[in-house]
């Protein structure tokens, strides 16, 4: 059971919405159903849907509201039109089949170049420890025209000042602060709940005027990112950590 909630993106979030420090670094999010949607499409011109059990950024739907009544469905490899609620519904019912889905406000993400970033997250500890380090970060830049940024869809790997430097965020040093904290405070909140969990991955964002948000939570994050990234220093801390954990 406990191993199933681990990848619980919405059971994960919850943890996280009941900590008043880290609410604020959520975006509003509600499990998928007709009148959810109807009610997120209210509120934002965009939203994002995904899979509760998921990764590599595969399943995730991207709605945007155009002109009279028309919304843009994008998926990986799909773009359809639509007009009308009416002919939304279903087509978004057989995008997401018979798994679980949440819907969450589309965060306008900081572009580099005019492709979208967020950021890789690890967060570890000992076994036995109760101290939390990050030991790897790094950007991810995506693909021209894909609504994720995953490295699996084809993302580049950049350090975190960098593309903030790139993407013109003004304060990156209270950028790259608040995305410590993030890191830091989610696995202390989540250690609670998972105690024998020694190793967080976490998708961050930072949106276009520089504030931080957290995407999700990956309970058994891929690493292989940082061996792009010149100094491999990082990677060679996780893998230590890790063998360590064995």
């Amino acid at each position: 059971m406990a191993s199933e909630l681990r990848r619980n993106k919405w059971y994960k979030h919850q943890l996280l919405m009941n900590s008043p420090a880290l609410a604020r670094f959520l975006p509003k999010s509600y499990r998928y159903s007709p009148a959810n949607l109807s009610k997120m499409l209210n509120l934002y011109p965009e939203i994002i849907l995904k899979p509760v059990v998921g990764s590599g950024g595969v399943g995730i739907i991207k709605v945007s509201k155009g002109n009279e009544g028309v919304y843009h469905v994008h998926t990986l490899g799909f773009k359809q039109k639509v007009t009308g609620r009416d002919s939304l519904v279903p087509l978004i019912n057989r995008l997401t089949g018979k798994r679980s889905f949440l819907i969450q406000y589309c965060i306008p993400l900081a572009k580099v170049g005019g492709k979208l970033i967020d950021f890789r997250y690890i967060v570890q500890r000992g076994k036995g420890d109760s101290k939390w380090i990050i030991t790897g970060k790094h950007a991810k830049i995506g693909k021209e025209g894909y609504v994720v940024t995953n490295l699996q869809q084809g993302a580049n790997v950049e350090t975190v000042r960098r593309a903030l430097q790139q993407a013109n965020i003004k304060n990156i040093g209270k950028t790259m602060a608040d995305l410590d904290y993030l890191s830091l405070q989610a696995s202390k909140v989540f250690s609670r709940t998972f105690g024998s969990q020694t190793i967080w991955g976490y998708d961050l964002a930072v949106d276009v005027n520089g504030k931080v948000w957290m995407i999700e939570a990956n309970c058994t994050p891929l690493v292989g990112g940082f061996r792009y990234l010149q100094n491999q220093s990082m990677y060679r801390t996780i893998r230590r950590y890790q063998a360590m954990n064995r």
